[in-house]
């Protein structure tokens, strides 16, 4: 009997704590549905403020470029253009007096920077004789200095050399020699050397030449075309200006140079040419400069160049 009873009691003790744990399952269960609940509330949250952000920022964004394209489409070309000619009216004056063909008072100038060392610009030179013929003193025609010294070593030095030549009179002459022989000197360890042997080719005083290519007056000069090719923000040569606007590349060709002058001097003669003057000399250097102009205009060039044409 009293075994039975011990048996009895501990089905009682089980039946109770089996009864406990369930009712311990049941009171949990409603927490946990709770839980699951908020779990489910944040995620949903989380998603539609992720959702939505981007779209805004999309909308955003699209409304900007809208903007920007109606900006860009309703640019007024006059208005492009007229500060282009205010940006060249304002830049420094380079080299004064300029190294000038043609006549001072011509109503139509011609502006050129190149580099010495530029194959282009080699090839303009050959075809700017083929052109200017038919100008003599309608055009003024300008030559600055604008060496790329970042890839070509020998550049600024040739252009000292011409400079140099320029104060004896011999600018263009020198000029003739250094475009002529440009393959000879253009990657040359001693180009100095051949300079000089430019300058006595064309009868400069050797002893003068000597002294001006490593004097400032001569570098001083090409550091002012320097600086106002700067102030234009060219960034390749050759670069072409008549009266104030650039000649696209496309253009440098004899025919399309001449039609671009001609216009201008039709205008010039209607009294209505935009033409940008360059400041008088000012200085000695404007003898020997002026000594050895010819009246000729520029420019042509060739397509085959490791110097990207602006």
């Amino acid at each position: 009997m009293e075994n039975k009873k011990i048996i009895n009691n501990n089905e009682i003790n089980n039946n109770s704590n089996i009864n406990s744990n369930n009712a311990t399952k049941k009171s949990n269960l409603p927490l946990a549905l709770i839980g699951l609940a908020l779990l489910a509330a944040i995620a949903g949250g989380w998603w539609f403020y992720s959702n939505s952000k981007p779209q805004s920022a999309v909308k955003s964004n699209t409304a900007k470029s809208n903007v920007n394209s109606a900006n860009s489409t309703n640019k007024n070309p006059a208005t492009d253009e007229t500060a282009a000619l205010k940006l060249y009216e304002n830049a420094p004056s380079g080299a004064t007096p300029p190294n000038l063909q043609g006549s001072p008072d011509a109503l139509v100038t011609i502006e050129e920077f190149a580099d010495f060392q530029c194959p282009t610009c080699a090839t303009v030179h050959n075809k700017m004789k083929e052109i200017v013929a038919p100008y003599g003193n309608r055009i003024k025609f300008i030559y600055r200095s604008y060496p790329l010294i970042q890839i070509h070593k020998n550049a600024y030095e040739a252009a000292v050399a011409a400079e140099a030549a320029g104060l004896q009179g011999k600018y263009w002459a020198m000029q003739d020699q250094l475009f002529t022989n440009q393959p000879n000197w253009a990657n040359s360890q001693n180009a100095r050397q051949l300079f000089e042997g430019y300058a006595g080719k064309i009868g400069l005083d050797m002893a003068k030449y000597q002294n001006d290519v490593v004097g400032l007056p001569a570098k001083t000069r090409v550091d002012a075309d320097m600086r106002r090719g700067q102030s234009l923000k060219i960034s390749g040569t050759p670069t072409i200006y008549i009266n104030g606007k650039t000649v696209d590349f496309a253009q440098f060709d004899v025919q399309p140079m001449r039609q671009i002058i001609d216009a201008e001097l039709q205008k010039a003669a209607a009294g209505g040419a935009s033409q940008t003057q360059t400041k008088p000399a000012a200085n000695q250097a404007q003898t020997t400069n002026s000594a050895n102009q010819t009246t000729t205009t520029n420019v042509t060039a060739a397509k085959n160049s490791n110097v990207k044409p602006k």
